[in-house]
C-alpha cells in the first residue's frame, strides 16, 4: 500500500478565490430561477433589469439619482471620518475621558438608528441637510471606536520617544500615531463607508425629494420591479467597488505588517 502523499490540485487561497467567483454566479443563477418560478410582478430577470438600468443611464434618470446620492454620500463620509478620527485620537490620548466616554459611545453605537431619524428631520428638515446629519450619524461610530480601539496598540516607547524629541502635536501625528493605527483606521473606514451609505439610502427612502433612495421606494410603491432592481443592483455595485478598495488597502497592510490575523473579518 502506498504511503505517499499527494498534493492538492487547488491551495487554500485558489478555493477562496473560486468560491468569491461562485457566489455572484450562484446569485444570479437564483435570481434568474426565482423570476421564472414568481413572474414578472415579483422579479424580473437579471438580463432584463441589466437593460434597465443602461436605459435609465441613457435616458439621465439614474444618472440624476445616483448623482444626487453620491454628493450626499461623500459629504457625510467625510464629515464622519474627519469627526470619527478626531475623538477616536483625542480620546485614545487621554485614558479618563475614554473610560467617561466609552459606555455612552458603545451604547448609541448600539441603538437601532432609525428610530432616532425624527429627530434629524424635525432638526434639519426635508432635504440633504438630513441625508448627510443622518449619513454622518451611522458612519461616524465605526470610524471613532475603531480609532480609539488602534489607539491603545501604539507602543508607549513610541509617544515618549516623540516626546523627547520634541515634536509638534501633527508631527506625532503623521510620524507616530497614523503609522501605528493605519491598519485598524482602514478597517473603522471600510465600516463607516458602509454603514454612512446604509443611512443615506435609508434617510432618501423615507424623507427626500431626490436620490436612488427616493426613486427606489417611489418605484416600490408603484410596484415598477424593473426599475427598482436596477436601482439596487446599482447600489450593491458602487458599494462593492468601493468595499473591495478598502479590502485591498487592508490586506496590503496586513502583509506589511506580517500580521497573520484576519483583518478583514474584523
Amino acid at each position: 500500500m502506498s504511503t505517499k502523499s499527494q498534493t492538492p490540485l487547488l491551495d487554500d487561497r485558489q478555493i477562496v478565490r473560486l468560491g468569491r467567483i461562485a457566489v455572484p454566479i450562484v446569485i444570479l443563477v437564483l435570481w434568474q430561477l426565482g423570476a421564472e418560478v414568481y413572474g414578472q410582478f415579483a422579479l424580473v430577470t437579471p438580463a432584463e433589469t441589466l437593460e434597465t438600468a443602461v436605459d435609465g443611464f441613457q435616458d439621465g434618470w439614474m444618472v440624476e439619482d445616483l448623482l444626487v446620492t453620491l454628493t450626499t454620500l461623500v459629504i457625510a463620509y467625510i464629515i464622519a471620518v474627519v469627526s470619527g478620527i478626531w475623538v477616536g485620537i483625542m480620546l485614545g490620548l487621554n485614558r479618563f475621558w475614554q473610560e467617561v466616554f466609552e459606555p455612552a459611545i458603545l451604547g448609541t453605537y448600539s441603538i437601532p438608528k432609525i428610530t432616532l431619524f425624527p429627530i434629524f428631520l424635525l432638526i434639519f428638515g426635508l432635504g440633504m441637510d438630513s441625508m448627510i446629519a443622518f449619513g454622518w450619524f451611522h458612519g461616524v461610530f465605526p470610524v471613532l471606536i475603531l480609532t480609539m480601539s488602534a489607539m491603545a496598540t501604539i507602543d508607549d516607547t513610541h509617544m515618549n520617544v516623540a516626546q523627547s524629541l520634541g515634536l509638534s502635536q501633527w508631527q506625532r501625528f503623521k510620524e507616530v500615531i497614523v503609522p501605528s493605527i493605519l491598519a485598524g483606521l482602514v478597517i473603522g473606514l471600510r465600516l463607516g463607508f458602509s454603514l454612512t451609505f446604509l443611512g443615506i439610502i435609508i434617510g432618501e427612502m423615507f424623507a427626500a425629494r431626490a436620490g436612488l433612495g427616493h426613486s427606489l421606494m417611489l418605484y416600490m410603491e408603484t410596484v415598477q420591479v424593473d426599475r427598482m432592481l436596477a436601482i439596487i443592483t446599482v447600489l450593491v455595485l458602487v458599494a462593492s467597488v468601493i468595499n473591495a478598495v478598502f479590502y485591498i488597502i487592508e490586506t496590503r497592510l496586513r502583509r506589511r505588517a506580517g500580521s497573520s490575523g484576519d483583518v478583514a473579518a474584523m
